[in-house]
C-alpha cells in the first residue's frame, strides 16, 4: 500500500494482524510493526498509544466475525440439509480467507484472562442468537422426522472441528504464506470442503 495514497492507520492494522497472527502477542513488537508498515514509531503510538491497545482492536474485530460464519438463513425455502451444506461452507470457506485465526484465538485466550473475558462478556450474547435461531431449525426438522434426533452444541461443536482441523492440519502441509497458488494445496482444501460436508450430513440424516 501506498503511503501517500493509502490509509497509515489501516496499513499498521494490516500488518500488526499479519504478525500478531503469525508470532502472538508476547512476541510481536511494536518497532517490528512500525518497520514493516514503513512509518516511525512514533506515528504508531500517536495511533494505538500501547501494543495491547492495537492487539485488542485487531482480536476483537476478529473474533466477533466467528458467529456469522454459523449463521443459518432461516427464511430460506430450501430444504434443512441444503441450509446446513450452506453453513459448512460458509464457515470453511470464513476459515479460508483467515486459516490462521482458530490458533491465534485459541493461543490468546489461553496465556490471556482478559481475552478469554472479552469472548465471554461480548461475543457469547452474538453466538447465543445463532445458537438459537440454528436449535429452532433444527427442532422442527426432528419433529418432522426429517433427521435424527441431534443436540445443537454437538452439530455445532462438530463442524467447527472438523473445520478448523483442516486448516491447521493445513499449516503442517503446506507453506500457507508462500504457497498460495500450490495446485496440491488447493485440491487439498476442494477435497476436505466436500468431505467435511459429507461427513456432518451424513451423521444426522435418519
Amino acid at each position: 500500500m501506498d503511503l501517500k495514497s493509502g490509509n497509515k492507520e489501516q496499513l499498521i492494522l494490516e500488518i500488526a494482524e499479519k504478525l500478531f497472527m503469525e508470532k502472538g502477542y508476547t512476541a510481536t513488537k511494536t518497532t517490528e510493526i512500525a518497520k514493516e508498515a514503513g512509518v516511525n514509531h512514533a506515528l504508531l503510538h500517536y495511533y494505538f498509544r500501547t501494543k495491547e491497545n492495537l492487539f485488542n482492536k485487531i482480536y476483537e474485530q476478529k473474533v466477533a466475525q466467528l458467529p456469522e460464519s454459523f449463521s443459518i438463513n432461516v427464511g430460506d425455502d430450501t430444504s434443512f440439509l441444503d441450509k446446513l451444506k450452506k453453513v459448512i461452507e460458509s464457515h470453511f470457506d470464513f476459515l479460508s480467507k483467515n486459516p490462521k485465526l482458530p490458533l491465534f484465538i485459541i493461543r490468546e485466550i489461553v496465556l490471556d484472562k482478559e481475552r478469554k473475558a472479552f469472548i465471554l462478556n461480548n461475543i457469547f450474547p452474538i453466538g447465543k442468537e445463532v445458537f438459537q435461531n440454528f436449535k429452532n431449525v433444527i427442532n422442527k426438522e426432528i419433529q418432522k422426522g426429517a433427521i435424527r434426533q441431534v443436540n445443537t452444541t454437538d452439530l455445532l461443536l462438530n463442524i467447527a472441528s472438523v473445520n478448523v482441523f483442516t486448516f491447521v492440519a493445513a499449516q503442517i502441509f503446506f507453506d500457507m504464506d508462500v504457497e498460495t497458488d500450490n495446485e496440491k494445496m488447493k485440491i487439498f482444501f476442494d477435497d476436505r470442503k466436500k468431505n467435511n460436508v459429507e461427513l456432518i450430513i451424513n451423521s444426522i440424516k435418519i
